[in-house]
């Protein structure tokens, strides 16, 4: 039998998965009418301590809609040159948005330098800039080799944000690996930040979609960008009734998934 490594996206989704596929109860979700759906939204906010989910078939889409609720056209967001959101997801703020990504560099261990930020944020008063909106950060951080924020490190990063009035948003595509290596419940690591992205799809093995989380002002307003970019679907509790089971049964399991990367990879953190 020849183990598939290549990433955690591969993973298949469990026979507990495909029953509740094949016995979703499911409705209209644009209507919001899907009770699947509606559940697992609900499932998702809760398990993240925030007010309000939304339901999205991809982590780019997840971003992108995020983006888009927070910032408006002309208005700046800063990434990390390294960051998924910049790299892998074609410009989508600046593209759909009208939003100019301001780019710093990326340390090796995911963290943004908080000087470079400070320097970066433009309150508008200066014409020649664009006002800055948003600061996105990622945990854990793909091209930095998987590497974790710590609590510390987003207690500063959300800190100076919101003393400039700009809102943060995390990029959490694997973010119960991350909690899962700080030995802390996801809310924690949610906490401060104003929305996060995470996946169903990657190692919780769930065959498709992911989450965003926020406030119920935020997410009203992602639901509209979700519409705008075609992500608006009918009778999809049959997938998210995969993203259930995922949350519900998947989780805790990560613990053993690090240690066999542990075992494989001994340099590995």
């Amino acid at each position: 039998m020849i183990i598939d490594l290549r990433s955690d996206t591969v993973t298949l989704p469990s026979p507990a998965m495909r029953e509740a596929m094949y016995r979703a109860e499911v409705g209209d979700d644009v209507y919001g009418e899907d009770p699947t759906i509606n559940r697992l939204q609900e499932l998702a906010a809760e398990r993240t301590g925030k007010e309000a989910a939304l339901f999205v078939p991809t982590g780019t889409m997840g971003n992108t809609v995020s983006v888009l609720a927070h910032a408006g056209r002309g208005e700046a967001v800063i990434v990390g040159d390294q960051s998924h959101i910049y790299r892998y997801e074609v410009g989508g703020a600046s593209t759909l948005g009208g939003s100019p990504m301001y780019v710093i560099p990326t340390d090796e261990n995911g963290m943004l330098d908080l000087h470079k930020i400070e320097t970066g944020i433009s309150d508008g008063s200066d014409e020649h800039s664009a006002p800055t909106a948003l600061l996105c950060i990622e945990n854990t951080h793909n091209r930095c080799g998987g590497m974790v924020l710590d609590l510390e490190q987003l207690e500063a990063l959300t800190s100076l944000a919101h003393t400039h009035n700009v809102k943060v948003h995390m990029d959490g595509a694997r973010i119960f690996n991350a909690a899962t290596a700080l030995g802390v419940p996801v809310s924690s690591v949610a906490q401060k930040v104003d929305s996060m992205m995470f996946c169903l799809s990657k190692g919780l093995s769930a065959p498709v979609g992911s989450m965003v989380v926020g406030s119920r002002e935020f997410i009203y307003k992602a639901h509209r960008m979700r519409k705008l970019l075609g992500g608006g679907m009918r009778q999809a509790g049959v997938i998210a009734a995969a993203g259930i089971v995922a949350l519900e049964q998947m989780v805790e399991r990560l613990a053993e998934d690090h240690e066999h990367c542990k075992a494989t990879r001994p340099w590995a953190g």
